[in-house]
């Protein structure tokens, strides 16, 4: 029998991932709109600055979920941890729907903003951390490959969509009546699949108890599930052993972090490149690059579908000629090149055609995906604990790098009024992810 593509479970998981990211691209897209709504009395670039610092809340909330939600996936099932995540998202998404603005509000509002980015991260950071790695597990590399594409992909249709909400928004004369809608429809969105993935896990549960009830000893007898209680703890009793528990103190824990250090800064660093060289592109040259030339925010817009739908294709592009070739090397390259090249196309940018900042785009983009389509399997290869370690990695890069990207390249523009200036910060993670890479790489 031909196996599926993706089973239930996965699936479910995969929508998950596109969900969660739709969240967090919707309010980088969305900054330019409500920046004006929480920040009405500072200049629009600084509006801007502090519309992009809530994502710095990242840096506390994530890895106090990724600590909470691993310990929970090592300690009980990672199931039970990916439906917790997805609920917490909901309930953050929720609430960013339903937040009051500054005339409403006043401080109030900035308050209960920063309230709910803190819950949709701290879950997000669970959610991301504990699914990548539970659906590469027990796969060789070439599957491994192919489902991680699978997930990245996912990724990009989340960002996509909430690309194309963007757009929409920045079409109409008047949007400000319509931002709460997206995060409501979002926040429905992934409280559905919370019950989704519960059904697809309990379906799967059944199947493997039917397979093991027709290979089963005929002195071991197993007794289906007859009602609602038995058919739960069913789930999470009789195939427990297919997911090992493993219980881990916080002293062992805390001890195994400190011997992982440089494990955890290699990634950090990798995977805050990682996420910075997919924001320049699709979020902070949005806003950029109206400043330094005579584009329109619209018009920015109107382009970024189109970018979206070639990043997809290049993902499963990369992913099947990736597969030829060393993932360490391909990563290095494409690092390299970011570095050598980001200053003179940004120096470039100031008066420039659509021509030439559609160019600059396409060529971050493939370099981009290049990069990020292997992050995941070059981290697990870095260290044996991977949901702690890769997953605190993770979140400090994303957090530290990452995540405040836009406001740092803002706050840089704004300070010295260069082009260049965002372009040196981004150059200095570049060379950072190189060296990691070229190290990697040299002592494959």
């Amino acid at each position: 029998m031909k196996r599926k593509l993706l089973t239930k479970p996965q699936l479910s998981i995969v929508i998950a991932n596109a969900l969660i990211h739709f969240d967090n691209a919707l309010y980088g897209y969305l900054v330019p709109i409500i920046a004006p709504l929480f920040f009405p009395k500072k200049e629009p670039v600084v509006q801007l600055i502090w519309g992009y610092s809530p994502l710095i809340i990242s840096f506390i909330a994530k890895p106090f979920g990724l600590l909470f939600f691993s310990k929970m996936a090592q300690t009980k099932k990672e199931t039970t941890a990916l439906r917790y995540t997805l609920l917490g998202v909901g309930m953050g998404v929720m609430a960013m729907g339903c937040l009051p603005i500054y005339k409403e509000g006043s401080l109030w509002s900035i308050i209960l903003l920063l309230m709910a980015r803190m819950c949709s991260e701290s879950c997000s950071a669970g959610e991301h951390n504990i699914a990548k790695i539970y659906l590469l597990k027990g796969l060789a590399t070439q599957p491994a490959k192919k489902l991680a594409a699978w997930y990245e992909v996912s990724t990009m249709v989340g960002i996509l969509s909430a690309g194309a909400v963007g757009s929409c928004l920045a079409w109409i004369k008047d949007p400000l009546p319509y931002w709460r809608l997206p995060f409501l429809i979002a926040a429905l969105a992934t409280l559905l699949n919370v019950l989704l993935l519960r059904l697809a896990l309990f379906q799967n549960s059944i199947a493997k108890w039917q397979f093991s009830g027709l290979h089963a000893s005929s002195t071991v007898e197993y007794a289906a599930p007859k009602n609602c209680r038995s058919q739960i703890a069913f789930e999470k009793g009789l195939f427990n052993a297919t997911e090992t528990k493993q219980e881990v103190s916080p002293q062992k824990g805390a001890l195994q972090l400190w011997k992982d250090y440089q494990p955890i800064m290699r990634i950090a660093i990798v995977a805050g490149f990682g996420y910075v060289i997919y924001t320049i592109p699709f979020l902070f040259m949005n806003s950029f690059v109206p400043m330094v030339t005579a584009i329109s925010y619209s018009t920015m817009m109107q382009y970024l579908p189109i970018f979206m739908v070639l990043d997809i294709l290049l993902i499963g592009w990369i992913a099947k000629v990736g597969q030829q070739y060393d993932h360490n090397n391909l990563m290095a390259v494409a690092s390299g090149l970011v570095a050598l090249s980001i200053i003179p196309l940004f120096a470039g940018l100031p008066g420039a055609s659509i021509f030439y900042v559609t160019a600059v785009r396409c060529w971050l983009i493939f370099l981009g995906v290049v990069f990020s389509c292997f992050v995941t399997i070059w981290s697990k290869e870095q260290t044996a604990t991977p949901y702690t370690t890769i997953g605190l990695a993770t979140v400090l890069g994303s957090s530290l790098f990452g995540k405040p990207a836009a406001a740092i390249c803002f706050y840089l523009f704004h300070r010295y009024h260069s082009a260049i200036t965002p372009a040196c910060y981004i150059a200095l993670l570049a060379f950072g992810a190189t060296l990691i890479m070229a190290d990697s790489a040299s002592s494959e």
